[in-house]
């Protein structure tokens, strides 16, 4: 049984706020998604997280309309919009949706504009008028992009949803919000989607001190926000541990431990869900939110920072304007993810293997059987298994090395003068990797 589903069941979704919509002149709207970087054990940014592990459904617009392959099975030459392993990108904008509640007799065409400061906007729906600063070239601090929905109506019709069967697409619709019909293209959904790619700093730096970690806020930030280290063993049992907001000064927090005790995984679902709402969330909105990010919030192997940022530094990075007077509520979660000593023993196992392990032809150009699993979304190692093959060792360490598995051998790469080394790590984005020495080079 999933964990949501057992949460759903012990906690009940709440009816919306009648009180807080009577406050609302005319249109209630609520936000949510996630902002993601990826650092190593000093706390440097590592760059080129632009994967699509969790990839939207075909009709999603894209800046470039690609093909799209995820980088579990075969390398993408583009991925969440952008070109692959973009040596600019150290923070994906992922998933915000925006739902509409209509208040009394309102029935007026809206126009949206979101914006993304140091970012560009490359997937959305339904269609809207997109503008982006330097695409697909140079990603900076300067860079702006932007997306403006028009003529936007809003109705109970659902007759008119896209059919799919992406767990990331339907989990959001579990939401009695209104249809957003969009005025142009008739495309029609239960909220507005949309996300991109940035090159901006996080707001915390986390680097390792033994079996701690210190945690750093930016000048952004007036004080820490509520956070939580969370930490999900390669069995899938998870460990975690919360700080309030409030504090001032760096932090010294354990990591959790590993144990042979049962998975905290339910009691981190239902913090996380009461904090949503306590942001101003309606509850079945933070369990759409948690359904969403199932996999790389709970299930993923690793360790991660997540936290609840505050609405001023959403609002500053991510500008959002509405046509209509709205009540807005935006709830945006932070996080970070760690190169855990689990990646770190698989990378070191990697380098320590025999070029002649190498010796292999990817199988999804070996056997027609094997590519024709590639539209299943599984991983390159999955292919093996599917057709009843052995999966060779050095694809087995390259896939087990997680969602940003190519991103750190690029980091890796740099980061090291051992030429012996960097002849291996070349060896494996060669045979596995989205990315390339070449590219690491830039």
């Amino acid at each position: 049984m999933r964990t949501i589903a057992l949460i759903a069941a012990l906690v009940a979704a709440a009816p919306l706020d009648c009180e807080a919509q009577s406050k609302s002149p005319t249109l209630i709207v609520h936000e949510w998604g996630t902002f993601t970087s990826f650092q190593d054990a000093n706390g440097a940014t590592i760059s080129g997280i632009n994967v699509d592990d969790e990839p939207v459904p075909k009709f999603v617009h894209r800046l470039n309309q690609f093909a799209v392959f995820t980088t579990r099975s075969i390398p993408a030459l583009w991925s969440q919009g952008a070109p692959r392993c973009h040596p600019d990108v150290t923070l994906r904008l992922e998933t915000p949706v925006l739902y509409f509640y209509p208040q009394g007799e309102f029935s007026a065409p809206l126009d949206v504009r979101a914006s993304f400061v140091g970012g560009w906007l490359t997937e959305f729906y339904p269609f809207a008028d997109a503008e982006n600063s330097g695409f697909p070239g140079t990603l900076s601090r300067d860079s702006r992009g932007s997306l403006q929905w028009k003529a936007l109506q809003l109705t109970a019709n659902t007759e008119g949803l896209p059919s799919t069967t992406e767990h990331v697409w339907l989990a959001p619709r579990a939401v009695h919000s209104a249809v957003v019909t969009a005025g142009g293209s008739g495309e029609a959904e239960k909220y507005l989607f949309y996300r991109g790619v940035g090159h901006i700093d996080a707001p915390l730096t986390v680097r390792e001190k033994g079996n701690s970690l210190i945690i750093n806020r930016h000048s952004v930030l007036k004080q820490f926000p509520h956070l939580w280290v969370v930490r999900v063993q390669p069995d899938g049992r998870v460990r975690y541990r919360r700080m309030p907001a409030g504090e001032q000064g760096a932090v010294e927090f354990p990591i959790p431990a590993d144990s042979s005790s049962p998975s905290n995984r339910e009691d981190l679902y239902i913090e996380l869900a009461d904090a949503l709402v306590k942001e101003g969330l309606y509850r079945e909105e933070a369990l759409a939110m948690l359904e969403t990010w199932e996999l790389s919030y709970f299930e993923s192997e690793g360790i991660r920072v997540m936290f609840i940022l505050p609405r001023a530094w959403t609002d500053a990075q991510l500008p959002l304007s509405i046509s209509v007077p709205a009540d807005i509520t935006r709830v945006m979660m932070g996080r970070i993810e760690l190169v855990s000593p689990h990646q770190r023993a698989k990378l070191r196992r990697l380098q320590e293997l025999p070029a002649t392990a190498f010796n292999l032809v990817p199988l999804y150009t070996e056997s027609r059987t094997a590519l024709r699993g590639i539209n299943a979304g599984i991983s390159h190692a999955d292919l093996y298994r599917s057709v009843g093959r052995e999966v060779p060792e050095a694809l087995q360490l390259y896939d087990q090395l997680g969602r940003f598995r190519d991103a750190l051998l690029v980091h890796e790469w740099n980061s090291t003068r051992d030429e012996g080394v960097r002849a291996r790590i070349k060896l494996v984005m060669e045979k596995f990797s989205a990315c390339t020495a070449e590219r690491a080079a830039r």
